[in-house]
C-alpha cells in the first residue's frame, strides 16, 4: 500500500495523501448550522487520508461530458487502510437526516467517488483493483421509530429504496454484491461494496467513534 501512496503523491502532489491515527470528516453544507451533523471523527483508524476534493475536482470532466449522474457526485471523506495484508478503501458520507432520498444519495455518492478514485489510481503502476476491498460508511442521525415503521410499510409494498434503507439501519451493514452492482449501475463497472451505517443521536453536531466499533 505504501508504494501506491508514494506513486499517488508523486503524480497528484496537490492532493497528497497523509497518514493519520484518526480520521476527521466534515459536512461542509452544514457549517455554522446549529443542530446539524457537521463533523465525524473515526478514532484509532491508522490510515492514509486522501483529500476528498480530488473527487469533486475530477467531476468536471464528467459534467462536461454529460455522463451518468453517479459520476458527477462527490463525498465527504476517503481513507486507505491495510489489516493483516488485506487492503481497504473506505468512502465516508455524512447526512443529518435518515430519509430515503438522503441515504440513497449517500450510497450513490460513495459509488461515484469510488469510480473516480479508481480511474485516477488506474494510471499508477502498483495499483491492482483486485487487491482492494471497497467499503462505504454512511453516518446520519438515527431514524425515529415512526420513520422505521414507514420504511417497513413501503418495503412491504415493494419499494426497493425503502428496503435498502430499512435493512441498512436494521443491520448496520449492507452488502452490494458485484452482480447487483453490475445490473444496477450498468454500463459502469462497479465492484462489490459493503456499506456501514453509523447512527448518531439527533442534533449532535460533532460525533466520535472508534473505527473498530463500526466494522
Amino acid at each position: 500500500m505504501k508504494q501506491l501512496i508514494d506513486e499517488f503523491n508523486t503524480e497528484y502532489p496537490n492532493y497528497s495523501a497523509s497518514e493519520s491515527p484518526d480520521c476527521n470528516f466534515f459536512e461542509s453544507d452544514n457549517t455554522d448550522r446549529p443542530n446539524t451533523l457537521q463533523k465525524l471523527t473515526l478514532k484509532e483508524t491508522d490510515a492514509y487520508i486522501i483529500p476528498n476534493h480530488i473527487i469533486k475536482d475530477a467531476s468536471s470532466v464528467f459534467s462536461r461530458a454529460n455522463s451518468n449522474d453517479i459520476l458527477r457526485k462527490d463525498n465527504d471523506g476517503i481513507f486507505l487502510k491495510e489489516v493483516n495484508g488485506r487492503k481497504y478503501i473506505y468512502f465516508c458520507e455524512l447526512k443529518s437526516s435518515f430519509i430515503e432520498p438522503n441515504i440513497v444519495k449517500a450510497k450513490d455518492q460513495i459509488v461515484g467517488a469510488y469510480l473516480k478514485l479508481h480511474s485516477l489510481f488506474s494510471m499508477l503502476q502498483s495499483y491492482n483493483p483486485d487487491e482492494w476491498i471497497i467499503r462505504g460508511i454512511i453516518a446520519s442521525y438515527k431514524p425515529s421509530i415512526e420513520k422505521i415503521s414507514s420504511l417497513q410499510r413501503k418495503m412491504e409494498q415493494g419499494d426497493n429504496k425503502s428496503k435498502f434503507c430499512f435493512n441498512l439501519q436494521r443491520d448496520k451493514v449492507y452488502i452490494m454484491s458485484k452482480e447487483n452492482c453490475s445490473k444496477f449501475f450498468a454500463p459502469l463497472n462497479v465492484p462489490e461494496i459493503t456499506l456501514y451505517h453509523i447512527g448518531i443521536p439527533d442534533m449532535t453536531e460533532e460525533y466520535e467513534i472508534r473505527f473498530d466499533d463500526i466494522v
